[in-house]
Order: C-alpha cells, then structure tokens, then sequence
C-alpha cells in the first residue's frame, strides 16, 4: 500500500498488475468508523487477486484538509469519486474500473459514473433506498447514540444539521442529500451491478428491470452480518462471507490481459498543506504496515518533539468525531508535530501474520517501538504518546520500556494489566454490541422483531424483555467482573515493595522523569480501574511528582461532544508547551 494525495484529500493505493482496478467510496462519520477496516480488508484482498485499488477519504472528510460541517458537500463528495477514477488509471495504469460504493458511496456513486465509458462494473454496498431515507437513518442513529452522553449546559454551541456520533452534517447539505434517487440512474446504468442488501426491496426489482433495459446486469445478494459489522467500531467484527462474496464477483470481472496499458506515472513526495499545517500520509514498512499521517507546523520546525496519538480502541487514526485529526492540526497551529497511526490489525494497517489478543497484546509495545525508532530517525528523539482506552494501555507499557516516551496522556484507561477478568468483560461487551445491532430496526422498520437476516439463533420475541433481562444480568456479571479485577489488584499489590504491580509501573515510570496526564470523563469506568490500582479517587496516583489527573465534565468514554475534545486538546497543550518541562 503507498500514499497519494489529490484534490486536498488523502488517496491509499493498492497497486497491483492488471489493467482494470477498483475505486472504493466509503461510508461516512460513525459508519465510516465501523466499515474502514472492512473495506481496507477488502482492498487488500482485492489487490492480492490481481486488481490495483484506491481508497480515498471524501473532502472535508477522514484525513482530508477541510471540514464535513460546510456547506453543499454532497457535489464535492461525487466530484472526488470521479476525480479517484482518474487518479487510479494515472497512478497505476488501469484502462477503467470497478467502483464499489458502501453506505453514502453506494448512494453517490450511480451520480458519479452516469455515463462514463471507463467504469465496468458498479457494487453497491448496503445503499440507503433513497437520499432521504439516509437522512431518516443518520437521523436515528444520532437519537440512539445521544441518548446515553451526559446533559450539558446552556453554552454548548447550536448547529444547524445533524450530529451523529460527534460527526456532523449541515443543513445544506442534509438538503442535497435528500434529492439523491439513485435508482432513478437505473436506465443509464449500462454495467453490471451487484446489489448488496441488507433488507429486500420492490425497489430493488425495479432497479434491476431499469439497468437490463439500459444494457447492463444486476446481481441482488444479502449483506451477511451487515448489523454486527456497523454497531461499535470497536466490536471488529468483520463479515467474512460478505466480503469473499465481493471480491469474488470484482475477480469474476477482470479483464482476460493482465498487465496495465502504458506505465504509471511518477509519484512526487506526496503532502498535504493547509492553514497552519502541512500532513504527509505515511506507510511504515516492513510489514505488518503502519499507515499514518505526520502533521507538522506549516511555519517553525518542531525542536525535536512530537506527539504520537493512537488509535482509541479500534478506532482508525482519524479516531472518534474526527478527534485525532482535530487534534493534530491544532497541536501543529501550536508549533508541536504529531504522527496519528493506525497499529497493525487496526484501521488501514497491515495484519500482523500471528494470532494477537484483540487491542491489548504486549506485542504492540514492540509496535510502538518500531514507531518510535522511525520518529527518532527523522528527527524527533521526544515523544509524547496519546492514547484512549486501550490506545492508553499500549502508551503507558510502551513508555515502561522507552525512556524516548517523554510524556503520557492516558485518556479513560480500561485496563492497566491485562487478565482473563478483562477478557471476559471485553467478550461480553462485544456481545452487547452486536446484540444491540441485531435490534437496529431498519429504515422503515417498526417495534416488532427485527433480525438480520441468516443470523444464528432466535431472537427474543420482545426487545424490551430482551433489553430488561440485559440490564439484570449485566449488572451482576459487571459487579462479579469489578470484584475479581480488584482481587486480583489486591493480590499483586500484596507481593511486597518488589513485585509488578501497577502503582510500581507508574512510580518508576514518573521517577525518571515521564510527565503523565490522566483524563477521564465523568462517571467513566476508568475511574473504577484508577480507583483500583491508586486508592480512592487515585490518590495514589495523585501524590506522584508529575502527574495530573483530569476530569471532563458532561463527557462520555469516546469524547463525543466537541467540548470534551476542546478541552482535551487544551490539557495536551499545555503538557507539552516548553513551560511544562522547563525548556
């Protein structure tokens, strides 16, 4: 995989040798969260069958300079679709191509190709029925997922559009949405296209009849484990079936010469520039990758410090509400650099050929290592790592062993020493989350059962019974869980002044001189995990020389309102401004 940059966004090629390719035109704000590593999986399945592929990020959107929040986005969005066709055949050679559209590109995408000669086939992922009835899903999804962040005071900015998981739409552009009617492309649609459904649809027979009668084909399959794929980014519960389905149907439809038409062109050195940062998207080999973006001041060289910010969960690098890259552009405007990746097996990363503990195996600290030596190659021998939830326990066990890890932002720590107690609440956790995804009624959908199709076992006969006996029995395997993550605390705290326990970890970590900054929204579990290993209120924790402990107000685990992030931003600027150190 390497790099490109165009248009003011971010492009991932996928080279590979024949002469058509494949343009991927993802999903957007949270689900574009859930499905990166879907499609980045796709791509490389795709790649390793022969056919060269581009990912992109929309403008405004994941790495791309700019902000989702403008107005009238949606021209902008099929305009970079169809500027990602052109950059694919100059980048790799390819004669034309396939385009796969997930979630919003599966909505955009008819837009984007009417009438091109050069696209020979069109997958449509999971599309909205209409732009409206996207509108109604974005709509719900940000009820569902508000519904649980704390109330907040009167200050909080108003916004005209929707917000959805942090990520939001304006007006604007809600309005443009809603005049999208892919399936009336259906008679100008000369391709073969494969339909991937989540839910069967009169609609979908019509828009069969439209494109045979255009010349082209239509192929309707189900989207197996649509709903466990898109309820919690972090569930990385990727359907399998569903994506061999799809590579198997772009394979099927590669051309019978194999090599590209003419030569490549050559890449230049590939960053982005913007107000008050220039970004270069990174691919650190060997393998397993890295993917990355260094942000840089456009103006002062950094002297030697950098911030490196890691995926919260397994959230990709752009992180929750566009979190990381927020936060990256304003440490730049700061004069402070940044690297926001994404570690192997997570977001657009390689995976790593062994078998891993899901987010916390101590071999991502050799990760971190190897991350850490590049930063030092190129001139940054201080860094400063940032991590949420288990992004945190991999900062915090990689500055164990770094003495170059200068300072530590752990924000809302779940975990500070792994043991089966954490497995499990892992494990279950994840089961909540694609039990609570098997529930999402579709659009249209009402309060009576709702499966996924194909699905294993029987649902409950009422959600509200199902969601009862959830709370009841939650609350008793979650006071079991706590109880047995504390004992296990207490015992190694026991073993004396020479054992690993977690408070020896940070007192020698601090004792060399590592600057740690502690933050944790209001009522967030990582108080208990705190409470744990540092005493009440981690008072412990507290009375070691360099350490602030933090807490956001009216703030949820992944930060979702902007406030809570603001103020984050604000806590790590002032950890690393030269007066925190003496410098």
């Amino acid at each position: 995989m390497r790099p490109i940059v165009f248009e003011g966004t971010v492009g991932w090629v996928h080279p590979a040798g024949d002469s058509r390719g494949v343009v991927i035109a993802g999903a957007h704000g949270f689900e574009d969260l859930c499905s990166r590593r879907f499609l980045t999986l796709m791509a490389r399945r795709l790649a390793q069958a022969g056919l060269p592929v581009l990912q992109f990020d929309y403008p405004g959107c994941g790495d791309a300079t700019g902000d989702h929040t403008e107005p009238h986005r949606v021209a902008a969005w099929v305009s970079s679709i169809e500027t990602a066709i052109a950059r694919l055949k100059a980048e790799t050679g390819v004669t034309d191509v396939l385009v796969i559209g997930f979630r919003l590109g599966a909505l955009l995408a008819p837009s984007a190709i009417v009438g091109r000669d050069d696209v020979a086939g069109l997958a449509l992922l999971a599309p909205p029925i209409s732009g409206k009835a996207y509108v109604r899903e974005m709509a719900g999804l940000a009820r569902m997922i508000d519904a649980a962040l704390p109330p907040y005071g009167t200050e909080v900015e108003p916004f005209d559009g929707i917000e959805t998981a942090g990520f939001r739409m304006s007006a604007e552009t809600i309005a443009d949405l809603r005049t999208l009617e892919w399936r009336e492309l259906a008679g100008s649609l000369r391709q073969d296209v494969l339909l991937v459904t989540t839910q069967p649809a009169t609609s979908h027979s019509a828009l069969a009849e439209g494109v045979a009668a255009a010349g082209g084909s239509v192929r309707i399959e189900t989207f197996a484990g649509f709903a466990r794929l898109m309820s919690n980014p972090t569930a990385n519960d990727i359907p399998q079936s569903t994506l061999e389905m799809v590579v198997g149907w772009a394979v099927e439809r590669r051309k019978p010469v194999g090599a590209a038409s003419h030569e490549p062109v050559a890449t230049a050195p590939v960053f982005l520039a913007a107000g008050g940062y220039n970004e270069w998207p990174l691919v650190l080999a060997p393998a397993p990758e890295i993917c990355g973006v260094l942000c840089m001041p456009a103006q002062a060289k950094p002297q030697g410090q950098v911030a490196l910010i890691l995926n919260a969960g397994a959230i990709p690098h752009i992180g929750w509400a566009r979190g990381a890259v927020d936060m990256a552009r304003s440490l730049a405007r700061d004069g402070i650099a940044s690297l926001r990746v994404d570690l192997p097996g997570l977001g657009q990363s390689g995976t790593p050929d062994e078998k891993r503990l899901f987010l916390y195996d101590e071999r991502g600290r050799d990760d971190m290592l190897r991350i850490v030596n590049w930063l030092e190659q190129h001139g940054f021998d201080q860094v400063s790592a940032i991590g949420t939830c288990a992004g945190a326990y991999q900062a915090f066990h990689a500055a164990r062993f770094d003495r170059r890890i200068a300072s530590l932002t752990m924000v809302n720590p779940l975990c500070f020493a792994w043991n089966s107690s954490y497995a499990l609440d892992m494990e279950l956790s994840k089961v909540r989350d694609n039990a609570r995804g098997s529930l999402k009624p579709e659009d249209g959908a009402g309060e009576a059962d709702v499966a996924e199709p194909h699905s294993h076992g029987t649902a409950l006969r009422s959600p509200r019974l199902k969601a009862l006996l959830s709370r009841l029995g939650g609350r008793t395997l979650r006071f079991g869980l706590e109880l047995s993550k504390s004992t296990t605390s207490n015992f190694w705290r026991r073993r004396g002044s020479g054992s690993q326990s977690v408070e020896t970890w940070m007192k020698n970590l601090t004792a060399r001189g590592t600057r740690v900054l502690v933050v944790s929204a209001e009522s967030d579990r990582s108080l208990d995990e705190i409470a744990r290993h540092f005493g009440p209120d981690g008072e412990r924790l507290r009375r070691m020389q360099g350490v602030t402990l933090v807490r956001l107000d009216a703030a949820d685990h992944t930060l979702t309102p902007a406030h809570a992030r603001s103020r984050l931003v604000e806590h790590v600027t002032q950890l690393l401004s030269p007066a925190a150190d003496g410098r």
